[in-house]
């Protein structure tokens, strides 16, 4: 379900102009007419066009903001307010509300949201304390067989409880734990995260929820920003002419209806982008881990860069991440037609402890980007110019004679038209 808002059409002249960027050309402003699956339709002076959108890279709307969410930043990044959807759509509230199968949300700027509740992965109600903040993020990620409810213990601390959550009030959060329905306190609660199969132990569901979430997601066609800091990962938008609406499918199935004057900015290079993990390499090998000199079989198959895939309902990872156990080397042929290579690097060991590590990519023997990864819980974006049949060398470097905790996570690397 989704909702709709009346807008002057005296508006259309000032929120369709953009700023355009293909793969073919860099950005330039124009007005955007028409938006289908296939094209967008563009005007630029007097000159109509069409644009396929497997060759665009992105719609950026550089209009001002409206009113701030609760007294918060505009694009909503400082509100605690915020909800995650199991395709990985993120989206800040003023009010939220769930009861028969259907979760309402009243958007930073004011719209209105209604999404089935099998749409929905968690749900923040207030501010967090640091390691609040940590541990909540950790149980949102966690595998679990039913809802779960996290209530805030100390400054410190978080607790879960299993069960299932049924509603959702202004005021309280009924939920069933042991065959017994309670409601919980908002004030005392974290949030919600619900149950998702893909989330269960072995794919299985041992939860007493009637609708099964997160079994499906449809593809991937372009993420829209809005003003608020509203992400929404899409499977169809569309755009009628003289429309002041962009009407959006999301990949769990919901419908939205958003202003124009709301968007930020429409992203369309999940379809002309391959994931890295996803690409054969030309060659692979871990480096620099037995220093006694001893062989053990099938070394570089265990160690080194390995295939992750992070695609869990709400993480919003594009696609297949790559990860380097210890040091190692890949490299690939950059594929005809794509320019550049986006992603971002973490050092994500599996314990408390860790050893810094050197990242250096090279193009055609040329240092691209490199960075020194000396702490955890922070990302280091890539965003660079590559070349169509170049060759991609990425190395991981322990920082250390004896490492430990060397794990690199490389978020979403790929190149893109």
């Amino acid at each position: 379900m989704g909702f709709s808002m009346v807008l002057p059409l005296v508006i259309w002249a000032v929120v369709a102009q953009v700023q355009i960027t293909s793969t073919e050309r860099g950005p330039f402003p124009a007005q955007v007419l028409a938006i289908s699956d296939a094209s967008v339709e563009v005007s630029e002076g007097n000159k109509r066009s069409q644009i396929a959108t497997d060759k665009l890279r992105n719609l950026s709307f550089n209009q001002s903001s409206g009113e701030n969410p609760k007294g918060t930043q505009v694009d909503g990044r400082n509100s605690a307010l915020r909800a995650t959807l199991v395709d990985g759509s993120t989206l800040y509230y003023r009010a939220c509300s769930l009861s028969d199968g259907t979760a309402k949300f009243e958007l930073g700027w004011g719209g209105p949201l209604s999404l089935p509740a099998s749409s929905l992965f968690s749900i923040q109600f207030q501010p967090l304390s640091e390691p609040q903040s940590v541990q909540w993020q950790a149980i949102a990620q966690s595998r679990s067989s039913a809802d779960l409810l996290v209530l805030i213990r100390a400054a410190d601390a978080l607790e879960k409880l299993e069960g299932v959550v049924s509603k959702v009030t202004e005021d309280a959060v009924s939920f069933d734990f042991g065959g017994q329905t309670i409601d919980a306190p908002r004030s005392k609660l974290a949030g919600v995260r619900f149950f998702s199969t893909t989330n269960a132990e072995n794919g299985s569901s041992t939860a007493k929820n009637d609708t099964v979430r997160g079994d499906t997601l449809q593809k991937l066609t372009a993420i829209v920003v809005d003003q608020q800091g509203n992400r929404w990962l899409t499977s169809h938008i569309a755009l009628a002419r003289g429309s002041a609406n962009l009407e959006l499918q999301l990949r769990c199935g919901g419908a939205l209806t958003l202003p124009l004057e709301q968007l930020r900015e429409i992203d369309f290079s999940s379809g002309s982008m391959q994931f890295l993990a996803e690409m054969v390499p030309l060659s692979h090998s871990a480096t620099g881990r037995f220093e006694l000199g001893i062989d053990i079989a099938e070394a570089d198959a265990l160690f080194g860069a390995r295939q992750r895939d992070l695609r869990r309902p709400g993480s919003g990872a594009l696609g297949p991440s790559l990860e380097f156990l210890g040091s190692g080397v890949v490299e690939y042929r950059v594929p005809a037609d794509f320019s550049r290579l986006m992603g971002a690097f973490e050092l994500r060991p599996a314990g408390n402890r860790f050893t810094p590590c050197k990242v250096i990519i090279k193009l055609d023997g040329q240092t691209l980007w490199q960075e020194r990864l000396n702490e955890t819980g922070k990302v280091w974006p890539i965003d660079a110019e590559i070349k169509s049949d170049g060759r991609l060398r990425i190395e991981v470097i322990a920082d250390a004679p004896t490492p430990v905790g060397d794990v690199v996570l490389c978020h979403d690397l790929r190149v893109v038209k």
